[in-house]
């Protein structure tokens, strides 16, 4: 099976015998679902295999690589082509980058369901049954958000699947978005806020985190509005009613107390800031594999370090967005290092591999200095020997993005005031920050973070359709190089700014379906595919 490739820990079998009697034998040797998930222990494995399918999510890829903020970067043109392929709309169904990825998350949903279809009739704790059960839901609904912005409506798998169900037709959008709905809600009334989570549960994700991606599905699902490419499979949307969703969300994400803006903005992509304050969700990452021998470190972290230093040099930051940033603004060195700024834990960065990225072809119009992502840089002492087994946790969804989602949701409800106020405490913060950890030459070890003279960060003043503007510029700024770019032009409509406009119409705004499910389950393929 193509579509799904899982190994079941399910083997049934049944014996018929004539008539209308039936006889069921116990299989020696095998262990249904619904007795191995009767012990808690091995619900909560089961559960950190749903974690561990998306923790390999490249999120860089398609949220910064694919927008105006980042080139595909490496050695050349051709190192990772695939990649650089998907960023023009140029990938074929046989795209190693995009077929990967939808590989990926559907091996999450099929983990996913065998914990939600297994776990209702277990015997244990009910509190922590639902609990577990919710997080499965949450994690399901992560990747169908992801499979339906890439790929537009996709094969909705719910059921455990046997060698006599794996077929399943491509569903509408509209009915995608609904499992994702029904899921969030559902986690929402299960999960507990993240007060209530013992110190070892650290990284779980709870109610505030189900709030918060259920109020960012919303403005995804908002697309199909605001987006006139996405005609294709399109449905009606009643925005209004989305808006006030997403407001009252969010709003019980901020009057909930769990969440705060870290004092310092440069404190939270260090390892110190992971799951503090301001974190909502986060992938958790350590330098070991997990009881399936599948490695739990991050495996982006080097592809996006200096080539001269510790890394391979992908994701690298445009001229657009390094510019996008006030001069004073200590957010962009904490983003951005490179020609301008480029001290990282006390030592000046060198760039002479980078070179091509000046007169290549296909980059010398978004970039004339080499710049790289600061905010997922590692101290030496921190990097793991392994690249592709790094400690430092993906930040996935911080309060800042929710307090800037509320604010969008304000000005849709006319209520632009209290959008400014929320848009003014992300800038206030902004304004208060200092340097990067170790921006001085010389610190080895004992790094610290020293002030930005001049810090300036004005508060917004604008209103009308300027303030909606000032609110999309404040999300870019607040949230760069995180993977969220993409997707805020996309369902703004803004495709005006995507690099390849005319590809990303032409397709629809979708990459295309893996050939080999394609043609094994006679799917139908995206258009210009």
């Amino acid at each position: 099976m193509k579509l799904i490739k899982y190994i079941s820990l399910v083997v049934i079998v049944a014996m018929s015998s004539c008539g209308d009697s039936v006889l069921e034998l116990d299989n020696l040797g095998t262990q249904t679902a619904e007795v191995y998930f009767n012990d808690p222990e091995n619900a909560l494995a089961g559960l950190n295999a749903c974690y561990s399918s998306v923790s390999k999510d490249e999120y860089f890829v398609y949220g910064d690589i694919m927008s105006d903020d980042a080139l595909k970067g490496g050695s050349d043109l051709f190192d990772w082509v695939d990649r650089e392929h998907i960023r023009t709309f140029k990938a074929n169904p046989g795209n190693s980058v995009s077929n990967g990825t939808w590989s990926l998350l559907y091996t999450g949903i099929v983990r996913c369901n065998e914990i939600i279809n297994s776990l209702p009739t277990a015997t244990f704790d009910p509190e922590l049954k639902e609990r577990i059960i919710g997080e499965a839901k949450f994690l399901r609904a992560y990747s169908y958000s992801k499979l339906v912005a890439l790929f537009g409506g996709v094969p909705l798998v719910t059921a455990d699947y046997s060698v006599d169900n794996l077929e399943e037709p491509r569903s509408s959008e509209d009915a995608v978005y609904a499992l994702i709905k029904t899921d969030l809600d559902d986690a929402i009334d299960a999960l507990p806020e993240k007060s209530r989570y013992a110190e070892s549960d650290l990284g779980r994700v709870t109610k505030g985190a189900a709030r918060a991606l259920k109020a960012r599905v919303l403005m995804q699902e908002t697309s199909y509005h605001y987006n006139s490419a996405l005609a294709f499979g399109s449905y009606p949307v009643a925005v209004a009613d989305i808006w006030n969703e997403v407001y009252e969300l969010t709003s019980d994400i901020v009057e909930s107390g769990e969440y705060a803006l870290a004092a310092n903005f440069a404190t939270n992509f260090e390892i110190e800031g992971e799951n503090n304050i301001e974190s909502i969700f986060e992938i958790q990452h350590k330098t070991t594999n997990n009881d399936w021998g599948e490695s739990v470190g991050n495996t982006t972290v080097v592809q996006m370090g200096n080539r001269d230093d510790w890394g391979w040099c992908f994701n690298l930051p445009t001229d657009d967005l390094y510019n996008a940033y006030g001069s004073a603004d200590p957010r962009r060195e904490c983003t951005i290092y490179g020609e301008e700024f480029n001290v990282l834990y006390g030592v000046e960065q060198a760039w002479s591999k980078q070179e091509w990225t000046l007169s290549h072809e296909s980059t010398k119009d978004f970039v004339t200095a080499c710049r790289l992502n600061r905010k997922y840089a590692l101290a030496p002492e921190n990097r793991h020997g392994n690249h592709n087994n790094q400690p430092n946790n993906k930040r996935i969804i911080r309060y800042a993005d929710v307090l800037l989602m509320h604010a969008e949701a304000a000005y849709y409800k006319g209520l632009e005031s209290e959008a400014r106020d929320y848009v003014n405490m992300v800038r206030a913060r902004a304004e208060a920050s200092t340097y990067p950890l170790g921006s001085a030459v010389g610190q080895t070890s004992s790094y610290t973070y020293d002030l930005y003279p001049g810090a300036s960060v004005p508060q917004v003043v604008e209103s009308g359709s300027d303030l909606l503007e000032a609110i999309w510029k404040e999300r870019r700024l607040e949230l760069a190089m995180e993977g969220i770019r993409y997707f805020d032009l996309v369902r703004t409509g803004r495709t005006d700014l995507l690099p390849y406009e005319s590809d990303y119409t032409s397709h629809a705004g979708l990459l295309p379906i893996p050939v080999g499910d394609v043609n094994t389950f006679g799917l139908t393929q995206n258009p210009g595919y």
